[in-house]
This record gives structure tokens, sequence and C-alpha cells, in this order.
């Protein structure tokens, strides 16, 4: 089956846009435990490209975006896509190669590869727990959690200057977003994470209404698996966090 035939049982396509530690893994999974709204995952980025490459074995860049069409497809054709703002120009880059048009703006690019797109902007208010959730990752936290027994991590370090570090990133990194979507004349649907976790189905259903998607009311959701990761620890470093710069940081 070649590229353009996998398109073509593409009915609409969407896209998650987010931010590391923004709760972009939970919404993925309450949109997949739907079962009407494709495989959404990250599939592009030089990292997830060698993961998936693993397990694929694609020989080129085509034959890799036809593998991304049918793995986040569900068999409604509905195509789900998570993309982080850190590797955008990493996508933009692969996607004006594959498809030889290096001329387009981004936006026709992303519209050419992945029919009837829409997007889904999913944002976090509270950015000093979102930049510390961040640094615990990066100092060995999983990147999600299923098991009932909290996860335990040594040797985790508070550091001030990477919070803020980070806080910086995402707020930047939320900014570009912002612009991409005014400059292109898009209005995503958005989710904010503090908001969505107390209202898991009902932000899926809100979302599958917004992709114009039908569903009936009594639709059962797969079982919920991911796990809160902030713990007592997560709690200290933000007091700590907070008290070290009370008059410029707000929750």
């Amino acid at each position: 089956m070649d590229e353009n035939h996998k398109l073509e049982l593409t009915t609409l396509s969407y896209i998650i846009c987010a931010t590391p530690r923004s709760g972009s893994t939970l919404l993925c999974e309450a949109l997949r435990n739907s079962a009407l709204a494709g495989n959404p995952d990250e599939y592009f980025g030089p990292m997830h490209i060698n993961r998936w490459n693993k397990i694929w074995k694609t020989k080129s860049k085509n034959e890799y975006l036809g593998k991304v069409i049918e793995q986040g497809r569900g068999i409604n054709g509905v195509l789900g896509l998570k993309v982080m703002r850190v590797y955008w120009q990493n996508v933009i880059e692969f996607l004006q190669e594959t498809t030889k048009l290096p001329n387009s703006s981004e936006s026709d690019i992303l519209t050419h590869c992945f029919p009837n797109l829409r997007y889904i902007w999913i944002t976090r208010r509270n950015k000093v727990r979102q930049a510390i959730s961040w640094m615990k990752f990066l100092q060995g936290a999983a990147w999600f959690w299923e098991d009932e027994e909290p996860q335990l991590i040594r040797g985790l370090e508070f550091k001030p200057d990477v919070i803020r570090e980070f806080i910086m990133q995402t707020v930047s990194h939320g900014t570009a977003w912002q612009e991409y979507f005014k400059q292109n004349g898009i209005q995503p649907y958005i989710v904010v994470y503090e908001d969505f976790v107390s209202a898991y189905e009902k932000t899926a259903k809100e979302i599958l209404e917004y992709l114009g998607i039908h569903y009936h009311e009594e639709i059962l959701f797969g079982e919920r698996r991911l796990k809160q990761q902030a713990d007592a620890l997560t709690e200290e470093w933000v007091h700590r966090y907070l008290e070290m710069h009370r008059d410029t940081e707000r929750m």
C-alpha cells in the first residue's frame, strides 16, 4: 500500500501540541481509551524516530511516514499525533524532505501530510510544578508511571536554577505555539491540565465533539492506567522554590 492510499484512508487528523510535563501523555491515553480518536503518540523528533524505527525497521523517510499514519490511525480513519515544541523544527524538516515541498509554509506542509488537520493545545497553569516534574524526569524519574506502588528514585537534587530555566523554556515554547496558531489563523482546542485531571472522560468527549466525531453518550472508555507522579518531594520542592521566589513567582 503506497503513502497516497494510506492518506486516502485517513478521514481526519489532529496534532496535540505540547510542552514537556504538560499532561500530554495522559491526554493521549484518554483519547486512545475512547477508541474513536486513533492512537496519538510521539512519532517525530530524533529520539522518537529512533525508538519507532527499532520496531518498524523502515528504510526511508517516506516509509517511516507511512508507518506513522498506519500506527496513529484508528479503524474509523482518525489519525492522532503528539508533538513537543522543543523538536518542532525537526518535524518540519523531516516532512519537508519527505514531501519535497521545501518552500511551503509549515501549516501547508502539515495539512498536506495529515488530511483535515485540527490542533489541540495542552497547557499547564502551574509552571513551577511543571518545571519540577521535568527536572525530576531528567534526574531519573520515569516519563509516565502505571504501577500502583509509588515510584522511588534516590539521589534527586533540588536545583532552583534548573527549575527557573525550565519555567522560562516552558513559557517560551507555549508562546511559540500561540504565535504559530495566530500566524496561521488556527483556533486550537485548548486543554488546561489542572482542569483535565479531574475531568478525564469529559475532556475526551469534548475533544471528540470538537473533532466532529460522533459517539454514543454511554461510550465505554478503556482502563485508565497512568498514575499521578507528584509526591511529597514534589510538594516540598514547590514550597522551597516559591519561598525563594515569593516576590516573582505565582502558582
